[in-house]
C-alpha cells in the first residue's frame, strides 16, 4: 500500500514539475523569440531611415567601402515603378529565382517573416521618392531583407537547451520525489503501525473479557434452574469482567478523542493540595485492606491553571498504579511544592519498581513490563498514555524514576499561570 502511494506521489510530483518547467519554458522561449525579432525589426527600421536621406539609386547600389552601416546579413533590393529589379545591394546577394519570389510576396509595409529554400528572412518594404533619377524616372521601391539565420540559430539553441533542461528537471524531480516520498510516509508509516499495533493490542485485550462473560453465561444457561445465590460466583465473574471491559472501553475512546483533538481542555484555577488531600483519604481506605500506609506530607498551596476533571484523573491513575505494584505491608509517599513558577508533585512507592528496559516504553498504549501480573492486577496498560497526555496538555512534564525491587517515584511538574 505504501509503496503504491509513493509511486503516486513521485508521479504526481513529477507532472506537476514537468507543467511548471514546461510553462516557464515556453514563456521564456516565447521572451526571447519576441526579443530577437524586434531587435531586428529595429535593424530594418533604422536601415529604411538610413536608405531615405539618399537621393539616386547609384548611391543605393554604390555603398562606399567600408560603411560601418554595411551588414552582409542585410540585403536591399530596387524595384523600379513597374516591379522590374534595378539592382540588389550587396551585388549577387539572391539568386533569380529567390528574386522572383521577394518579387511576389514582399509587398506588406511592416515587418513580416517569409521563407524560401529552407532560409527564412525578416522583409520590410518602402516607397522612396527620388527626385534626379535618370534610371526609374519616378518612385522607387526598396525591399530590405534581413536573414534570420543566426536568430533561428539562437533560438534551436535555446529550444535544445531547454529541452535538455526539462529532461534534467524531470530525472532530479524523480529522484528528488523518492526521496521525499520516502521521507514524508516516514511519519505515516509509523502512525499507521501504531494504529494497527493498537487496534490489535485492543483488539486482545477485549477478547479475553468477552471470551469470560461468554463462558460464564453459558454455564449459567446450562442449569437454569438454579437459583442465584448458586450461581453468584458466575454472575460475579460476568460482573467484573463486565467492569474491566467498560473502563478499558472509557479508556479507549478517551485516547480516541485525544488523537483527534476532540477532547478540550476546561482551563479554571484547580487546587492541586485539595486534591491530594481528598484522594489519599479516598486510597487510604483500600491500602488498609493490605497493611498498605499512605502518607501526604505537608504540602503548601498549590493553585494552578488547568481542568480540574483531568488533574484529578491523573492522580487517580498514578496512585492506582502505585496501590496495585505495592505489596502488603509496603509505603506510599505524596509530596507537593512551588518550585521555579511550578508546582512540583511527587508520587512514590516502595513498590516492585520497573526494569531499566521498560521504563523508555511505559508510555505506550497498552505497554506493560509483566503482562501476567498486570492483567491479574486488572491494568490495561493505557493508564500511563491518558496520564502524559493530560500533562502535556496542561504544558508539563512527567519522569518516572524507578528500579527493580526498590520502588517507583512519579514526578508531575505543572506551570502555575496560563
Amino acid at each position: 500500500m505504501f509503496n503504491q502511494t509513493r509511486r503516486r506521489l513521485v508521479m504526481l510530483n513529477i507532472v506537476v514539475f514537468l507543467i511548471v518547467l514546461s510553462v516557464l519554458s515556453s514563456l521564456l522561449y516565447v521572451h526571447m523569440r519576441f526579443r530577437l525579432f524586434h531587435e531586428v525589426d529595429e535593424i530594418l527600421q533604422q536601415a529604411q531611415k538610413r536608405i531615405q536621406s539618399m537621393y539616386s539609386v547609384e548611391a543605393l547600389l554604390q555603398p562606399s567601402p567600408g560603411d560601418p552601416e554595411q551588414d552582409e546579413q542585410t540585403t536591399y533590393l530596387i524595384w523600379s515603378p513597374n516591379r522590374q529589379l534595378l539592382g540588389q545591394s550587396p551585388p549577387q546577394s539572391f539568386t533569380p529565382g529567390a528574386i522572383r519570389y521577394f518579387q511576389n510576396g514582399a509587398d506588406s509595409k511592416t515587418p513580416q517573416t517569409l521563407s524560401f529554400e529552407g532560409h527564412r528572412y525578416r522583409v520590410l518594404q518602402a516607397k522612396l521618392p527620388l527626385a534626379a533619377n535618370p534610371v526609374a524616372g519616378g518612385e522607387v521601391t526598396m525591399t530590405i531583407v534581413r536573414s534570420l539565420g543566426d536568430v533561428n540559430h539562437t533560438l534551436n539553441s535555446l529550444l535544445r537547451d531547454l529541452i535538455m533542461g526539462i529532461v534534467a528537471g524531470v530525472l532530479i524531480s524523480l529522484l528528488a520525489g523518492l526521496f521525499l516520498a520516502g521521507r514524508a510516509l516516514v511519519p505515516i508509516r509509523s502512525s499507521w503501525d501504531r494504529q494497527q499495533r493498537f487496534v490489535a493490542d485492543a483488539s486482545h485485550e477485549l477478547r479475553t473479557p468477552t471470551a469470560i462473560i461468554r463462558a460464564e453465561t453459558e454455564l449459567l444457561l446450562q442449569h437454569p434452574d438454579s437459583s442465584i445465590e448458586d450461581q453468584s460466583p458466575h454472575i460475579a465473574a460476568i460482573l467484573q469482567e463486565s467492569m474491566r471491559m467498560s473502563k478499558l472501553l472509557d479508556d479507549l475512546l478517551t485516547l480516541a478523542r485525544t488523537d483527534s483533538n476532540q477532547l478540550q481542555i476546561e482551563q479554571a484555577q484547580v487546587e492541586a493540595d485539595i486534591i491530594l488531600v481528598e484522594l489519599a483519604e479516598q486510597f487510604q481506605l483500600l491500602a488498609a485492606t493490605r497493611d498498605i500506609q499512605i502518607t501526604l506530607e505537608p504540602v503548601e498551596p498549590l493553585r494552578l491553571w488547568g481542568d480540574h476533571a483531568r488533574i484529578r484523573q491523573l492522580f487517580i491513575i498514578i496512585l492506582d498504579n502505585a496501590l496495585k505494584y505495592t505489596p502488603e505491608g509496603g509505603h506510599i509517599r505524596i509530596s507537593g511544592q512551588v518550585l521555579s513558577g511550578q508546582v512540583d508533585i511527587r508520587i512514590s512507592d516502595t513498590g516492585a519498581g520497573i526494569a531499566k528496559a521498560d521504563l523508555p516504553l511505559i508510555f505506550e498504549r497498552f505497554y506493560r513490563g509483566d503482562k501476567a501480573r498486570s492483567r491479574l492486577e486488572g491494568g490495561t496498560g493505557l493508564g500511563l498514555s491518558i496520564s502524559r497526555w493530560i500533562v502535556d496538555a496542561h504544558g508539563g512534564s512527567i519522569r518516572i524514576k524507578s528500579e527493580l525491587g526498590q520502588g517507583t517515584e512519579v514526578q508531575i511538574r505543572f506551570p502555575i499561570h496560563k
